[in-house]
């Protein structure tokens, strides 16, 4: 039998070693996403390099990602179609951005003021502007505002309904509500939002104490000379539809738009 070079893997260390099988490292090679650097025609043996380590693991983290073999092979050799499997990164990686975003929503403690980097995303929006002279009346108003979005026909529902402070003061409710429709929505309240990099604490409490979580995340804005990009935005996660009147576990994104 030939002796091969020791840089080279025998099958047996490549399964160890990358956690796959036999089976699984033979249907790679059979669909042509993975070829041994040898292949011993005699005895058949099969010897992988660390360039054939490398490919196997990028195949691993495509599969990870949700694609399906047949498409992981289309995204290595069809070049043609090169924005359609983009696409569907896209669409995969915002699907993994949700997900970890509700775990950190589930994660949210009472009294946690952890500040997160996030994303917030691109979306249409119907909006209204009101002054209010408390939690309550702004709660009314978001209603209002839900109400008259729901009546457009045009309600995005797995979008999230915001409000956003348009002045500083910490005592004065000068409030954009916020509700997502669909792109195609045209009348006079729309208002687009680029998706951008954004800081956010998951405050989980009453509505009436999301001030003191604005409140944190603005000193940390201060504290480290970091230059936001827009309003600072409450994000409604989970509240009365889901917790009822159990206040306490009102679930609030409180998010700012940053540069860079």
């Amino acid at each position: 039998m030939k002796k091969y070079d020791e840089t080279l893997f025998k099958i047996g260390d490549v399964t160890k070693i990358m956690g796959i099988t036999r089976k699984t490292l033979i249907v790679y090679e059979d669909m042509g996403l993975l070829s041994p650097a040898i292949k011993d025609e005699e005895s058949g043996y099969r010897y992988y390099s660390a360039d054939n380590m490398t490919q196997i693991r990028a195949i691993r983290s495509l599969q990870s990602l949700g694609l399906t073999l047949k498409e992981v092979e289309q995204y290595y050799y069809d070049t043609e179609n090169i924005d359609t499997y983009l696409a569907r990164l896209m669409e995969l990686r915002a699907s993994l951005d949700k997900n970890i975003q509700m775990l950190q929503v589930r994660a949210a403690k009472r009294g946690d003021l952890t500040v997160r980097k996030t994303t917030l995303p691109r979306q249409v929006c119907f909006c209204r502007r009101y002054e209010c002279k408390d939690v309550s009346e702004a709660a009314n108003k978001l209603r209002d505002t839900y109400i008259a979005a729901a009546h457009t026909g045009k309600m995005f529902m797995p979008g999230r309904m915001f409000t956003m402070r348009m002045s500083p003061a910490a005592d004065k409710l000068d409030l954009m509500c916020c509700i997502p429709v669909a792109d195609n929505y045209d009348g006079p309240e729309r208002t687009e939002f680029a998706e951008t990099p954004a800081l956010c604490i998951y405050y989980r409490g009453p509505y009436e104490e999301t001030g003191i979580a604005i409140g944190a995340l603005m000193h940390y804005v201060k504290d480290n000379n970091i230059e936001v990009a827009g309003p600072f935005r409450s994000v409604y996660m989970e509240g009365p539809p889901n917790r009822g009147d159990h206040s306490e576990d009102y679930i609030t994104q409180i998010a700012v738009p940053i540069k860079g």
